[in-house]
């Protein structure tokens, strides 16, 4: 199910489901660089190509489909896995053979490692996988048609001293296509993590730009110690730089934000009025000193802990947050940190530095009303939640405040809540519910492409 409204002139009232907790494995994996062509013909034998094995992993009715890519470089073999249901592609099969009619290889999760083993029968590669408490029977079948892939090429562009590096992905065709930059959410994410989602777009005729964040990957600068303005002239230089390629419609580029970048891209869209569309996903309608606060109280609720140990917490991160503004009182703070450092619910080190750079970051944006801001957005606009993300305040009290900044300037906007989604728009299991695969909320990517081309049909 979603709730969907569009925002124009009458607003909708709606209503809302519980919240949870859940982390799911995967979300995140690598992208092979250059791998070399896969090739229909490609036998076990031989060297320097790829070959496709497509299928799934099944347990008590329950499936998940995979995609399996053996790499052939000379003498070595290694291979990757996509999991097309939870939105992961380039995963690592690690500790991975095939050799005498053998196949074994690993996954390795955030929480987790599913560790498959099988025999190849001609075309057919099937046996059994195990992961924690669960295990079943998974079989691939290998692909008679080449694989192929989107076009990519490395590119780099700069804002000021710092470099981008990133890549461009292109679908098939010629020239005059929309496209779309993804902006990255917190922390050192590099290009991989909007991997999935860039090959989706590519899929339905949009190209897209991901690129490693300033100070990660093959990116310079310093995300640490750079402000929401920062990070948005980032996305300015993304999208000239897009503007410049031959192959794309300048007219029809967008930007799609998720956790922090969804506060990051209606800033640069601010300075962009020609752009065709903005999906903020994932982005807290609050400041985030009141995101951040709630979710240290929500999650240290559902992990069982004290309504003491909660507020002794809230506490510490409050006074953190104060000395990060003013620059008062770091012996009263140095000592609450030394004192909780050892406690389960510790998020500092005793050993943390007057000067840490998170320090920094508070300073710098956790006073961002991101409101405002997109209440002076013009762009056609798609918000995007998950009914039991637990990241940030109860989204029912969001809802009322944003709806307002939704339809200020007559844009068009659409607010959809996939209410049984977590922060990562992935299924949130609800409690005695039989164990099930990992998944995106149903809806999610068609909604997502939908909006897209629409809103830069011709």
């Amino acid at each position: 199910m979603r709730m969907s409204f569009t925002c124009s002139v009458a607003l909708t009232v709606i209503a809302f489901c519980r919240f949870g907790f859940a982390e799911y494995p995967y979300a995140h994996g690598l992208a092979v660089s250059n791998p070399p062509e896969t090739s229909a013909s490609c036998t076990l034998a031989q060297v320097n190509c790829t070959q496709d094995w497509i299928g799934s992993r099944t347990t008590a009715g329950k499936s998940q489909s995979l995609v399996l890519h053996v790499i052939s470089i000379a003498n070595d073999k290694t291979a990757t896995v996509d999991l097309p249901d939870l939105g992961a592609v380039g995963v690592p099969a690690a500790q991975f053979v095939m050799k005498d009619g053998r196949t074994h290889f690993e996954l390795i999760g955030d929480t987790s490692n599913a560790v498959f083993d099988g025999s190849i029968s001609g075309d057919v590669l099937q046996g059994r996988w195990r992961e924690g408490d669960h295990s079943g029977s998974f079989e691939f079948n290998r692909s008679t048609t080449a694989h192929q892939g989107p076009h990519e090429e490395n590119v780099s562009f700069t804002n000021g001293e710092v470099k981008l590096a990133g890549t461009l992905l292109l679908p098939a065709g010629s020239a005059s296509m929309p496209a779309i930059v993804f902006v990255q959410g917190a922390g050192a994410e590099q290009r991989y993590a909007s991997r999935f989602l860039a090959e989706f777009f590519v899929k339905h005729g949009v190209a897209a730009l991901i690129y490693d964040k300033r100070g990660a990957g093959q990116s310079s600068g310093d995300w640490k110690r750079s402000s929401f303005d920062d990070l948005a002239g980032d996305v300015i230089a993304a999208v000239s730089f897009l503007k410049n390629r031959p192959e794309i419609d300048p007219m029809r580029i967008g930007l799609m934000g998720s956790s922090q970048g969804g506060w990051i891209a209606p800033v640069a869209a601010l300075h962009l009025p020609d752009l065709a569309f903005l999906i903020v996903k994932s982005a807290a309608a609050v400041t985030p000193e009141r995101q951040e606060l709630a979710r240290v109280e929500i999650q240290m609720r559902a992990e069982g802990d004290s309504p003491a140990d909660i507020a002794e917490a809230l506490a510490l991160y409050s006074h953190a947050i104060a000395y990060a503004r003013t620059g008062q009182g770091w012996e009263g703070l140095s000592a609450e940190i030394d004192a909780d450092s050892q406690k389960r619910w510790s998020f500092f080190d005793r050993d943390t530095s007057r000067d840490y750079w998170f320090f920094t970051q508070i300073r710098l944006f956790f006073d961002h009303d991101p409101l405002p801001v997109l209440e002076q957005v013009k762009t056609p606009l798609l918000v995007i939640y998950g009914g039991e993300d637990d990241d940030g305040p109860p989204l029912q009290s969001q809802v009322g405040p944003l709806l307002g900044a939704m339809r200020a300037k007559s844009k068009t906007s659409e607010l959809e809540i996939f209410p049984n989604a977590g922060h990562d728009l992935r299924v949130v299991p609800e409690k005695g519910q039989p164990w099930d695969f990992p998944k995106f909320a149903p809806g999610y990517l068609a909604s997502l492409a939908s909006w897209v081309e629409l809103q830069t049909r011709r």
